[in-house]
């Protein structure tokens, strides 16, 4: 008897130990881009305000930059850049510098970082021009004086047209600076036209390809589903392999249609998913 409460005793504490553990490890979540509307008239401290709120954000430029540290992370250290920008590269202004950083960032690469900076203007990110122009503010902020404005041209960039309304865009995920937000759709009309139910059950349990979303609210967080979305390797279903879904959603183009509105909708959809009552 005495054997059997030491063993009970015993994976009591050592359950208690790693419970404590895993509260001590910090916890990150992925949460769906939030809608952020650029507008023409924007002043210059809004410009820099929605391009910090991007850097941190949709633009996951934090996620490899850092900002004013002495332990820069995978790419440069962007404390002082507005400063700097201008003479990085002779012959180039500063603007059109960090413009060439953002649409074309491996044309050229600063002395001990290799290349490997996605476009931000492409997929996965896949930021308007609306969006960078107001990233170039902030990134002037830096250290320096912003000087562009919402009609401030640059080379790489697809001008909005003069007579373009003063919306320019929504912070979609797909789509261009002059197309301005999409309307919203039934989440069951979107996980359709998407194809997600060609792969998931939503009033079955059964598994498809993919796990059944009947109960997915039960199993995930919002914050897990908009994860399993937007970086559906970061972590798969038990039973499932990876880079099936990766695969799927590359093949049907879904980052360059989808629309971060789209994304919320979808995943709050989901989250209210917790089976048959």
């Amino acid at each position: 008897m005495k054997n059997v409460l030491k063993i009970i005793l015993f994976t009591v504490l050592v359950t208690l130990f790693y419970a404590y553990l895993g509260q001590m490890v910090p916890q990150k979540e992925v949460h769906p881009p939030k809608d952020r509307v650029i507008k023409a008239d924007m002043t210059t401290d809004e410009m820099v305000e929605a391009g910090a709120e991007i850097v941190g954000g949709k633009g996951t430029c934090l996620g490899c930059h850092t900002i004013g540290s002495d332990k820069p992370g995978r790419f440069p250290d962007l404390g002082g850049i507005g400063s700097r920008a201008g003479s990085r590269r002779p012959g180039m202004s500063e603007v059109e510098y960090l413009a060439q950083s953002l649409y074309d960032p491996n044309v050229y690469i600063v002395e001990g970082y290799t290349p490997g900076m996605p476009p931000v203007s492409k997929p996965p990110i896949n930021l308007s021009d609306g969006e960078i122009i107001c990233v170039i503010a902030y990134l002037q902020s830096l250290g320096g004086t912003p000087s562009v404005t919402m009609h401030t041209k640059v080379s790489f960039a697809k001008q909005a047209p003069a007579d373009a309304p003063p919306e320019l865009s929504a912070t979609a995920v797909g789509g261009s600076a002059a197309a301005g937000p999409r309307a919203p759709r039934a989440a069951k009309e979107l996980l359709t036209d998407y194809g997600c139910l060609a792969c998931h059950n939503l009033d079955k349990p059964d598994k498809l390809v993919g796990p059944s979303f009947l109960d997915v609210g039960k199993r995930l967080t919002p914050a897990e589903i908009s994860q399993s979305i937007l970086d559906p390797d970061a972590v798969t279903a038990k039973g499932f392999p990876k880079g099936i879904m990766v695969t799927t959603l590359k093949a049907t183009a879904f980052f360059d249609k989808v629309s971060a509105t789209e994304i919320n909708i979808m995943v709050e959809f989901l989250a209210s998913q917790r089976g048959k009552r």
